[in-house]
């Protein structure tokens, strides 16, 4: 009887491992037999990233690049916006240093088309140029933005060709870093800072070849006009771009002139503050003095001239504007329109006194 038993639980153990191994084996033919259907997140993106996508869609085709070259020399290359079009054809806007020394001027849109500019207009002390260009195919402008609004920590985008125009339509993100920044800039490019912009700040990427290009905000608007003249090429994350409202004025003026026509005085100046005490000393100057502008020259037929300013005098006043450098005196007198009477405060021989002129 022991040994049936025996004989039998052993049995039972063999059934019950075949019955597990036939079962494991149906199972992994069901699921083997199977087809999987992977299942798919479709709101893998979310809504801020698909803002700035479609701003990028709805913008980009108003970008363009800029070739310039001098007798078929390269000088260089840049970015450019279409700005406006009208019957005389469509205008794009850039910078002036982008096409500075060009005899010859190349558009390259989105869609590969590169078509020859006509040079409208462009103002150094801005850094603003005018192109014309004649496309066969349809072109849409950008919708001009007001940078008088423009708020610090909003984000912004910029759109170029870095480098070359290789890399044309490139994107960069960030946000406005800084509004009403003044950078001092050499328009002449003698050495000397003699102008100061008042500009946007931002860490979008501007690298070389993507001045010219917008500042766009989160509505697609053009805001700004980037330039790497501003920015330069040794800070990392400190981009400036040109406000549109300080744009509207200018081009307006290359459209309809080919030049901007600003209030002259008839002057030539140095700061104070660059004369030695040797210098101070011998031209009577009280040696504690460091602001203003020394006249070092008086043209004739001039609003300084007939005005009464005579060499030697010291600029310290326009209107109620303190004149601190030249810098300051430039700035003051382009805010100013030509036939605005003014008064001019100056020292002569350590006395204070004031000058009337009206601008030309």
């Amino acid at each position: 009887m022991k040994k049936f038993l025996v004989a039998l639980i052993a049995v039972l153990l063999v059934w019950n491992s075949y019955l597990t191994y036939e079962i494991s084996r149906v199972k992994t033919q069901e699921t083997t037999g199977q087809k999987v259907t992977p299942i798919y997140n479709n709101n893998t993106i979310n809504g801020f990233t698909t803002d700035l996508t479609n701003i990028v869609t709805k913008t980009e085709s108003k970008v363009v690049g800029i070739t310039s070259s001098a007798h078929e020399d390269l000088l260089g290359t840049g970015s450019g916006v279409v700005y406006g079009k009208d019957d005389s054809g469509v205008y794009i806007v850039t910078n002036q240093h982008v096409i500075q020394g060009a005899t010859e001027i190349y558009v390259s849109f989105d869609n590969g088309e590169t078509l020859i500019a006509h040079l409208q207009g462009s103002d150094a002390i801005s850094d603003i140029a005018l192109l014309v260009v004649q496309p066969t195919f349809s072109v849409e402008a950008f919708n001009l933005g007001n940078s008088s609004v423009v708020k610090k920590g909003e984000y912004v985008l910029a759109i170029g060709s870095p480098l070359d125009l290789s890399l044309q339509g490139s994107v960069s993100f960030g946000i406005i870093s800084g509004i009403d920044r003044s950078i001092a800039i050499d328009t002449d490019d003698n050495g000397i800072e003699d102008w100061e912009m008042t500009v946007l700040q931002t860490d979008a990427a501007i690298n070389p070849g993507n001045s010219g290009g917008p500042l766009i905000n989160m509505s697609g608007d053009l805001i700004g006009i980037t330039s790497m003249k501003l920015s330069g090429d040794d800070v990392e994350g400190l981009g400036f771009a040109i406000p549109i409202n300080e744009i509207i004025p200018i081009v307006d003026q290359l459209k309809e002139n080919g030049y901007v026509i600003r209030p002259i005085l008839g002057v030539v100046g140095k700061d104070i503050s660059q004369l030695t005490i040797y210098q101070k000393s011998y031209m009577g100057i009280n040696l504690d003095r460091t602001k203003g502008v020394l006249i070092t020259k008086v043209f004739e037929n001039t609003p300084a001239s007939t005005g009464g300013i005579q060499t030697n005098d010291i600029l310290t006043k326009i209107g109620d504007t303190e004149i601190t450098s030249f810098k300051d005196f430039r700035k003051a007198l382009y805010s100013m329109n030509v036939g605005d009477e003014v008064v001019l405060t100056i020292v002569r021989d350590n006395n204070e006194v004031n000058i009337t002129v009206v601008l030309e």
